[in-house]
């Protein structure tokens, strides 16, 4: 007797129905107020040519994570028939609702600054730290704290907020919440917002950190709407700049030449004390232009190295015997341990230290340019408040 009873569903059918959604929820995002506030390639995309093509979101990295099947990602785009107009035909994506800055706004009136964010210590190797020393990063993602406001309502996009010392990133402790929608912005701000004499009714918490909430400043370009310009202008003077190409630079590695130190005083430490200390018996000068000596340190961190422009193992095994048995002190404390690099940690060492002069190097690049463009264009003010 035949089996009328419908069959499982397939393990292929299944997957095809998680990308699917997955598929839905990427190009949901992308094709955003929240993404096009800040994805200029695609507001240009869409402004000169009216759509993005099915072949440009499949080389976009999320999307290929998920899966390079053009059928598929053409089924969720048409999932989304509220929010993306599908030409199958000429296989293109464009929103019901076009992008415009006057009626979209720069999203301040839907988001909430979100301060201390809990950070965390990040984890490299002991060759990574030390050369670079200790870092700070953020302890959650923007996926777990998009998680904590669902609750109020649908989520837009979660910007972790970041700075810039000596030409490094660090983070602020603060992110920026915007929701798609005022009624989850209203929801939010009633719960979270201190009111003027007290406190606000409801206190987030995320990995035990108490979060705190303020409003988020218009951008300066929507504080006057007389005034206003449009952030796409073709005229805009950020176009017309030539892109300089950036030639990284390439370090030769030299094999015996690194001393790593740990247990540094994060008080009293600094380069010149530890060059005073190591100088005699390295036999070489005090004088830093001279010395072929490099001291790859930042004060207040407990890790450094010392680096030689060439190899002195007798003076450098000498050195790092007397620096573990405490016969020499830096800043007059004896440090944790001193060791010279080898194998893999020396290799992480001469890559960190490449990838240090590249980033400096690009943030020099990047200074520049923001001065040149500050001098020619003074009217214009930073982007984000």
């Amino acid at each position: 007797m035949a089996d009328d009873a419908p069959s499982a569903p397939t393990t292929e059918t299944n997957n095809d129905a998680t990308m699917t959604a997955e598929l839905v929820e990427r190009l949901h995002f992308f094709f955003s107020n929240a993404n096009l506030r800040q994805d200029k390639w695609m507001r240009n995309e869409m402004k000169e040519n009216g759509c993005i093509t099915l072949e440009q979101l499949l080389k976009f990295q999320t999307i290929k994570s998920i899966s390079t099947d053009k059928q598929l990602l053409a089924k969720a785009a048409a999932e989304l028939k509220d929010e993306i107009v599908y030409d199958e035909e000429k296989e293109e994506l464009r929103r019901v609702v076009p992008f415009d800055w006057d009626t979209m706004g720069d999203g301040s009136h839907l988001s909430l600054c979100c301060k201390n964010v809990p950070l965390s210590e990040e984890e490299k190797s002991d060759g990574e730290k030390a050369f670079y020393g200790t870092k700070q990063e953020y302890a959650v993602t923007r996926d777990e704290l998009k998680m904590l406001f669902e609750p109020y309502g649908r989520v837009g996009i979660v910007k972790l907020r970041f700075g810039r010392r000596e030409g490094q990133a660090y983070p602020l402790g603060m992110a920026i919440i915007e929701f798609e929608d005022e009624e989850g912005m209203k929801k939010a701000s009633a719960e979270l917002l201190p009111r003027e004499g007290e406190d606000a009714n409801k206190v987030l918490e995320i990995k035990g950190s108490k979060l705190s909430f303020e409003k988020v400043k218009p951008m300066k370009c929507f504080q006057n709407k007389s005034s206003k310009r449009s952030r796409d202008d073709k005229k805009d003077d950020d176009d017309k700049e030539e892109d300089v190409e950036f030639e990284p630079v390439k370090v030769e590695m030299q094999k015996g030449c690194v001393i790593a130190l740990t247990g540094l005083s994060d008080e009293t430490c600094d380069r010149e004390s530890i060059r005073e200390a190591v100088s005699d018996i390295l036999k070489v000068s005090k004088d830093i232009k001279t010395s072929g000596l490099y001291v790859d340190y930042t004060r207040g961190a407990t890790t450094g190295n010392l680096r030689l422009t060439e190899s002195k193992p007798e003076e450098m095994k000498e050195l790092v015997d007397k620096l573990n048995d405490g016969t020499v002190l830096i800043a007059n404390a004896k440090v944790g341990s001193a060791k010279m690099l080898e194998g893999e940690e020396e290799v992480a060492y001469w890559k960190g230290f490449e990838e240090f002069l590249n980033n400096r190097k690009r943030a020099d690049m990047e200074e520049k340019r923001q001065k040149k463009k500050q001098k020619r264009f003074p009217h214009k003010g930073r982007r984000r408040q």
